[in-house]
């Protein structure tokens, strides 16, 4: 500010004083006047008004302001007390006789209010000098701070109004930075001296410094060490945000939002932005200290937006040290989507379309990985949506060509309409039980098929001259099975060795259950790599103790997320519509599908694609899903577990079980049939041929001879049976 500007500005103050004083001259001389001359006359009742107004409107506003008592309680009796005074004298003035006392308390009267008119407007002059300080430079002062506010009129004009105010105490203000070029909100660190600490500073003090209410003032903590504070003024966002004029989100948020105790405390807003195709709000605010990250509150959020936590319309993203908080003006997780067979084809590296997330991307799953099959773990009570996410996974793997045996503990209707388009499905106990024997027998079988090339490698995808294909083994009801008298231990035992070690050899274990209890079905080295190797998805679990431990092992603690509502959306009555005794539209939605995919350690929400499997056309929208082609297992495999008795029919009763109540009859794409034990004979040259060649049907006569010469048998041996089987 330059010294013809502040001259102008010192002008003004007292340009404004004198003629406040002749106004509280000619007020004193009329307080003398008209009471004595006729009390009940229209220039006394006028006067009586003029003053009475007023004052009746101070004292309301002071009592608001009592509440809170800052600053501007202050100012609003100073501005309030010259009309409360002259009100007093005139009414004393009525009831008192002669004039002589009134005239020498009209007099003094005037003289007070003179002599105090500067105070009475002492915020309008601090909130001047803050706005003549936006305007240009401000005069030389020596504040002791140093040469960080050269060329900055508006920062210097700041520090000094720090330095002459008690709360500054022996702290200096740093990095003094305006929100706006030509506002007078402003942000500025406060340091203490070294080894000293930053004493409590109160949003009142502060107000005083700066001549502002105290509800512009935001005090933050930040990541320098107790030595150091933030604090936020914001009286013109104040302002505008309470008359309506305008909207300042910087001012809203560091209010609502980043106070301590607040939704996301000490994070400062970066910028707003609005999509108003999709009805979504994003707003982006970062910690200032870098390795801090922040910690919102989704239920505070939902508060300060004003929107329901049930309703699942708000949402925060953490990236280091900053916050993204996307409010949707609609639950975005509303819409169904329908699954097509492009969704359920997965890519070259394994992605598929599972499901859309909160913020309107796809999920996607996995069939398999760079270094093996994926493995999967699907949580979620009855009707959640859990049977029509097998679905989509089994025609995955479908369009993948792969293999799947599918089973569950009961009988389950939806899954049921999986039988002509898998390799294998049952129901119960002992099925499970025969399934995953036969799954484990295979690990062996497999690993001793070679490629090709006469090689024995463990299973990647696209490996060329792969002998077989890869097979996924999934159960519903899991935890249900591995509780059965009979069979449960050996089902837990199974799945358990089915998941460390069948992925090298292709075969992947996908459990499904209403519940997720560590030791009891799952035990801890099995989370661990259903974990590391797939993309568990939770579904509603019911409750916070069921969705704990669905969660425990998956994610850390801290992103373990709250319970699933019963549903979403729909009208809510406010609390005056409720005392009218309005009765709440029944326009809520389900929320089937809905739930978590863990993705990098995250939960994410989202809600899987859809399929119709309760209508008429229930097998005809299955069926679109899926490719012509059913596959199972080869020739060389089936033959394989047969001789072991474990290809058999697996709903046939238990021999060593007199209950026989262990399964349920159910259907097999597979031929199967009542495998007899082989007698035990010396394999000749041509069966261990006829043997090399069901595994690897692409191998030359060469591979042949070498791959059986040995144990007795001779390469001409060889050759000559080669030569006849081919």
């Amino acid at each position: 500010m330059s010294m013809s500007t502040a001259a102008a500005f010192g002008h003004a103050v007292r340009r404004r004083a004198r003629l406040e004083r002749a106004v509280y001259g000619a007020a004193a001389l009329g307080l003398a006047i008209a009471p004595n001359a006729d009390p009940t006359g229209p220039a006394n009742l006028l006067a009586l008004g003029a003053a009475g107004v007023p004052a009746a409107f101070t004292v309301w506003r002071g009592w608001r302001q009592a509440e809170s008592p800052d600053a501007g309680l202050l100012k609003t009796a100073m501005r309030g007390l010259p009309c409360a005074t002259a009100a007093v004298l005139d009414v004393s003035a009525v009831l008192t006789s002669g004039w002589l006392l009134d005239a020498v308390l009209a007099a003094g009267w005037g003289a007070v209010m003179a002599a105090l008119a500067p105070l009475t407007r002492a915020g309008t002059m601090h909130r001047a000098q803050l706005a003549l300080a936006a305007a240009g430079p401000a005069p030389d002062h020596d504040s002791g701070h140093d040469d960080e506010t050269d060329g900055d009129p508006f920062g210097r004009d700041i520090l000094a109004m720090w330095d002459r105010a008690p709360v500054s105490g022996t702290t200096r203000l740093m990095n003094i930075t305006r929100h706006d070029s030509g506002g007078v909100d402003f942000s500025a660190l406060v340091k203490a001296p070294p080894g000293h600490p930053v004493p409590d500073l109160d949003p009142r003090h502060v107000a005083a410094a700066f001549g502002v209410r105290a509800e512009a003032v935001t005090v933050l903590t930040t990541g320098h060490g107790p030595g150091w504070a933030e604090i936020v003024v914001t009286p013109d966002a104040l302002d505008a945000a309470e008359s309506g004029s305008g909207e300042d989100h910087t001012a809203w948020w560091a209010k609502k939002i980043a106070r301590p105790g607040k939704a996301v405390p000490g994070a400062v807003l970066e910028y707003r932005t609005r999509d108003t195709a999709r009805g979504v709000t994003h707003y982006v605010a970062r910690m200032e200290d870098e390795t801090e990250a922040p910690r919102p509150d989704i239920r505070k959020l939902c508060t300060a937006v004003g929107a329901d936590h049930e309703d699942l319309r708000v949402f925060a993203h953490v990236d280091r040290n900053r916050v993204h908080v996307m409010v949707c003006d609609i639950p975005p997780l509303e819409a169904v989507n329908i699954a097509t067979r492009a969704d359920v084809t997965p890519n070259a590296e394994g992605f598929w379309r599972l499901g859309v997330s909160y913020n309107g991307t796809y999920v996607n799953g996995r069939v398999h990985r760079p270094e093996g099959i994926a493995l999967g773990l699907v949580g979620g009570v009855s009707g959640s949506g859990k049977s029509q996410l097998i679905v989509l996974c089994v025609a995955a793997d479908a369009n993948a060509s792969m293999t799947s045996w599918v089973a569950t503990e009961g009988e389950d209707g939806k899954i049921a309409l999986l039988a002509p388009h898998v390799d294998r499905h049952g129901v119960g106990a002992l099925y499970i039980v025969r399934m995953l024997r036969a799954a484990v027998a295979l690990m062996d079988i497999r690993g001793a098929m070679p490629r090709a090339d006469g090689r024995r490698r463990d299973w990647k995808p696209g490996d060329p001259g792969c002998p077989y294909r890869a097979l996924t083994v999934y159960v519903d009801e899991y935890l249900a099975a591995t509780k059965h008298e009979t069979y449960g231990e050996e089902i837990a035992q199974c799945a358990e060795l089915l998941s460390v070690k069948g992925r090298k050899y292709g075969l992947g274990f996908k459990a499904a259950g209403q519940d997720m209890k560590i030791d009891d079905g799952f035990t801890t080295t099995m989370r661990n790599q259903l974990k590391a190797n797939s993309r568990p998805t939770i579904l509603n679990m019911g409750d916070a103790a069921a969705t704990r431990r669905a969660f425990d092992g998956l994610v850390a603690g801290e992103h373990i997320p709250d319970p699933l509502p019963g549903e979403y959306g729909g009208t809510r009555l406010s609390i005056e519509d409720r005392i009218a005794g309005k009765e709440t539209p029944e326009d809520a939605t389900g929320i089937g599908g809905v739930g978590w995919i863990v993705v990098k350690g995250k939960p994410v929400l989202m809600r899987t694609l859809y399929v119709d499997l309760s209508g008429d056309d229930a097998e005809a929208n299955l069926a679109a899903l899926f490719p012509a082609t059913v596959h199972g297992l080869t020739g060389y495999e089936i033959r394989a577990l047969e001789d072991q008795g474990l290809l058999g029919d697996w709903n046939a009763p238990d021999p060593d079980d007199d209950s026989h109540d262990g399964g349920h009859r159910a259907g097999g794409s597979t031929t199967t049939r009542t495998a007899k034990p082989a007698k035990p004979h010396r394999a000749t040259a041509a069966d261990k041929v006829a043997a090399f060649l069901d595994m690897v049907p692409t191998a030359d006569r060469q591979m042949a001879i070498d791959a059986v010469t040995g144990d007795g048998i001779t390469p001409d041996a060889a050759a000559a049976a080669y030569d006849a089987l081919t």
